[in-house]
């Protein structure tokens, strides 16, 4: 491998944020099960155990088949701590494989049974309240909708399809209600994937937002590049 598709494999690991740390353990996870022996080794620990000799070094590989094995070991240790932020390297500098490490990520930031009880119901009751905001537009209320489900999920909240999708139609604006109407009337939201909704609810959204601006505002801005050229034109030629 050159180093090239390294620095393209290193830059696509999903780093860490403490506060999302259920979110991230899925993403780490797929990233690194693309490669089994990687994860096997994260959830099973080393092949021989991670035994020591006397000296409290592990003893050198002795056949091809070790050494291809603990390369994968490094492979799997070094993933994991290139996903940790800079200022919490320090706490993980004494783990000396993947298994540990993992268990230790798990064990600092997975929080308390009573912490992930309270993240769940935090998570439900926003929710229930999610709606667009002032001056956002449909695009970044989707986006702040699709992350608050895929928050949901990583706390085991299971969503039924047709409640998402029909939330999501009720949280746009007013000036989205002649729009969505026909959306909410359909018999096969159920079926159909939060992403795709979107898409076809997006087709409008051009539309919406011209009917959001000001009164005047065309002509205001016919005015004011109108006025902008008849000074470049001036200066021009003085």
């Amino acid at each position: 491998m050159d180093g090239s598709h390294e620095s393209i494999l290193v830059s696509k690991v999903p780093m860490l944020k403490p506060n999302e740390f259920d979110m991230w353990k899925n993403r780490i996870g797929q990233y690194i099960f693309t490669d089994y022996s990687m994860w096997d080794i994260i959830e099973n620990g080393p092949s021989d155990g991670g035994k020591m000799d006397a000296d409290g070094k592990r003893p050198p590989p002795k056949t091809d088949g070790e050494r291809k094995m603990r390369q994968t070991e490094m492979k799997a240790l070094s993933t994991l701590l290139l996903a940790i932020p800079n200022e919490y390297q320090h706490q993980f500098c004494n783990c000396s494989d993947a298994q540990i490490l993992w268990n230790a990520l798990e064990k600092i930031f997975s929080g308390t049974k009573s912490t992930k009880r309270n993240r769940k119901a935090i998570l439900k009751q926003q929710y229930e309240n999610f709606m667009s905001t002032k001056n956002e537009s449909m695009s970044q209320t989707f986006d702040r909708f699709n992350k608050l489900i895929g928050e949901l999920a990583t706390v085991g909240v299971k969503m039924d399809q047709d409640d998402v999708n029909r939330k999501f139609l009720r949280s746009l604006g007013e000036e989205w209600v002649m729009y969505t109407v026909s959306f909410r009337q359909n018999d096969n939201l159920e079926d159909k994937e939060l992403d795709d909704l979107y898409n076809d609810v997006r087709v409008f959204e051009a539309e919406v937002e011209s009917k959001k601006r000001p009164s005047g505002y065309s002509h205001n801005v016919a005015l004011l590049s109108s006025t902008t050229d008849s000074t470049a034109n001036t200066k021009s030629s003085c």
